[in-house]
C-alpha cells in the first residue's frame, strides 16, 4: 500500500496545483472570496498530499497487476471527490451534483449539471475545463502505464519504447513516460488555444475550448454551441483538434520522429481517419437533402457541418456547429459510432475500434474456416498477434461492458420513462460523450436533464463514467481477494 499512496499523493497534489490558476482566473474576474476558497482548498490539498509524499518518498515502491489496478481505481474514483470541492464551496451545485461535474469533467464526459453558464462565475467554468485538461492526460497515462502493459480488454501492449511494463522501482523510467507525454500534451494544448486567439476566439474562451478539445471532452465556456462564435477557422482549428485527440499518441510520436513506414501498423488511427471521411460524407449527405436545397443550405456548409459531427462523434467529444446535426442519421447507427469510439492511446472514450477490428478479423476467420475446414488460420492486428487469449480478453472486456450498459439503461429508463433516452445516456456515460444525450433526440417532449434524475440514477452514472475510463475488469481485479489474502 505504501507505493499506492506514494502515488496517489502525486495525483492529487497536482490537482490541487490545478487550483492555483484557477483562483489567479477568480481574482482577476474580481471575486475575491471564491479566489479565497481555491487558495485555501489547494493549501489543504498540497498540505495533505505533501505529507504523505515526503512521509514515503524514501520507501520501496513497486506495484505488481493488482496493486496497479488498485491504483487506478482509487485514483478514478478518489480524485473526483476532490475536484467537486470547489463547485460545493462556490455554492452553485448541491453535493452530489458537485460529484457528477467533477467526474464528468476527469472522465472527459462533458455532461453537466448546469442549467445556464450565464450566471456561473468565470472561475468555475474554468476549473470544468483544467478537469476536462487533467482527466485527459490522466487517461493517457492509465493507458501507457497501466492498462496496455496488463493486456487489459485485449489492449495492445507490444509498442514502441514508450509503455513500460510495471510502475516498478525504477521511478527513472516512470517518470520519462509522464514527462514525455505530459510535455506533448501540454505543447499541443497551448499551441490549439493559441491557434484559436488568433482566429479571433476571445482568449479566456480559447482556452477553455483548448482544454476541452485536445481531452476531447464536450464543456464549453459558454452556453449553445460553436456556432455562437460565427468563426470558420476556429471550427476548423477544433475539428484537427479533435482528431489530434483521437488518434493513438504513439502514432503521432512515430509521426515526428519520421517513422513512417511504422504508421501503417497502427491501423486503428487509419481506419479512424477512413471512418471519418466516410460518415462525414453520410452526414453532408443527409444534411443536404434535409434542408431542401442549395439556398437553404450550401453545400460547402452541408460539408462542414457534416465532417465536423462526424468528427465530433467518432472522437467522443460532444462538440456541436447546430443543434441536433448528429441525430439527422439513423439513431441506431449514431449510437453504435458512439459505443465504438476512437483509438487506444487517445483521449476519446468508447470500445476503441482496434477491439472492433479485432473481432471483425475473428468473425471472417470463422468465416474462412467454414469454407476452408483444413486452413490454418492466423494473423496480425497491427503488431500485435491475433491470437485465442487477444480475443479472450476483448470479448470478455465487451461482455461486461454491455452488462454494465444494460443495468444502467435499465435504471435511468425507469427513472425517466423513456427507454430510448434511458439507452442513450448509459452509452453517452459509458462512451464519455455526456452531450449525446442532451443534443435533441426526442421529438415529442424531452428527455429530463442530468439535473433532473433521481439520487441513485446520478450515482450509477458517475460509476459509469469512471468504468468507461478504466475498464471493468481493473475493478475486478482490484477486488481480487485472492491476490490480497496471498
Amino acid at each position: 500500500m505504501i507505493a499506492i499512496l506514494y502515488f496517489l499523493s502525486i495525483l492529487l497534489g497536482a490537482l490541487g496545483g490545478l487550483m492555483l490558476p484557477t483562483a489567479l482566473v477568480a481574482l482577476s474576474a474580481g471575486d475575491s472570496e471564491l479566489a479565497g476558497s481555491f487558495l485555501l482548498t489547494s493549501g489543504l490539498t498540497g498540505f495533505f498530499s505533501g505529507g504523505v509524499y515526503f512521509a514515503l518518498r524514501g520507501h520501496k515502491k513497486e506495484l505488481v497487476n493488482a496493486q496497479t489496478f488498485l491504483l487506478c481505481v482509487l485514483a478514478w474514483f478518489g480524485l473526483p471527490l476532490a475536484g467537486a470541492f470547489p463547485f460545493v464551496i462556490s455554492g452553485q451545485l448541491n453535493g452530489i451534483d458537485s460529484l457528477f461535474e467533477a467526474a464528468s469533467g476527469l472522465t472527459t464526459t462533458g455532461s453537466t449539471m448546469f442549467r445556464s453558464l450565464a450566471d456561473v462565475p468565470t472561475a468555475m467554468i474554468f476549473w470544468r475545463a483544467i478537469l476536462q485538461w487533467f482527466g485527459g492526460l490522466l487517461t493517457l497515462l492509465s493507458f501507457l502505464l497501466i492498462l496496455a502493459p496488463s493486456g487489459i480488454g485485449g489492449l495492445p501492449n507490444q509498442q514502441v519504447g514508450v509503455i513500460e511494463r510495471n510502475l516498478g522501482d525504477d521511478a527513472g523510467r516512470l517518470l520519462y513516460v509522464v514527462r514525455q507525454i505530459a510535455a506533448a500534451y501540454s505543447v499541443l494544448t497551448l499551441t490549439l488555444a493559441w491557434l484559436l486567439i488568433i482566429a479571433d476566439i476571445p482568449p479566456f474562451d480559447a482556452i477553455c475550448l483548448a482544454f476541452s478539445t485536445l481531452s476531447t471532452g464536450g464543456f464549453m465556456p459558454i452556453d449553445g454551441t460553436l456556432a455562437e462564435y460565427d468563426n470558420r477557422l476556429a471550427e476548423l482549428i477544433i475539428a484537427m483538434g479533435m482528431i489530434i485527440g483521437s488518434t493513438s499518441v504513439l502514432w503521432h510520436r512515430m509521426a515526428v520522429r519520421g517513422k513512417f513506414p511504422l504508421l501503417r501498423e497502427h491501423m486503428e488511427s487509419i481506419a479512424m481517419l477512413v471512418l471519418v471521411l466516410s460518415l462525414g460524407l453520410l452526414y453532408s449527405i443527409v444534411l443536404f437533402r434535409l434542408a431542401g436545397s442549395a439556398s437553404v443550405l450550401p453545400p460547402s456548409s452541408a460539408l462542414r457541418q457534416g465532417f465536423f459531427a462526424a468528427i465530433s462523434l467518432i472522437s467522443t467529444s460532444g462538440f456541436e456547429l447546430r443543434h441536433a446535426d448528429v441525430t439527422v442519421l439513423p439513431s441506431l447507427l449514431v449510437i453504435c459510432v458512439a459505443l465504438v469510439g476512437a483509438t487506444p492511446f487517445s483521449t476519446a472514450g468508447g470500445l476503441k475500434l482496434y477491439r472492433i477490428g479485432a473481432m471483425t478479423l475473428q468473425a471472417m476467420s470463422e468465416i474462412s474456416r467454414l469454407i476452408h475446414p483444413s486452413s490454418v488460420q492466423g494473423g496480425r492486428i497491427g503488431r500485435s498477434a491475433f491470437t485465442v487469449r487477444l480475443l479472450k480478453a476483448i470479448w470478455s472486456s465487451f461482455l461486461l461492458s454491455m452488462i454494465l450498459i444494460a443495468v444502467v439503461a435499465g435504471m435511468v429508463t425507469y427513472d425517466i420513462g423513456h427507454f430510448d433516452g434511458g439507452l442513450v445516456a448509459a452509452i453517452s456515460s459509458f462512451s464519455n460523450i455526456g452531450p449525446l444525450y442532451t443534443t435533441g433526440w426526442s421529438q415529442v417532449g424531452a428527455w429530463p436533464a442530468y439535473y433532473d434524475m433521481d439520487l441513485i440514477v446520478k450515482y450509477a452514472l458517475i460509476v459509469t463514467m469512471v468504468l468507461g475510463r478504466i475498464e471493468i475488469i481493473v475493478l475486478l481485479g482490484a477486488l481480487n481477494l485472492n491476490f490480497w489474502r496471498r
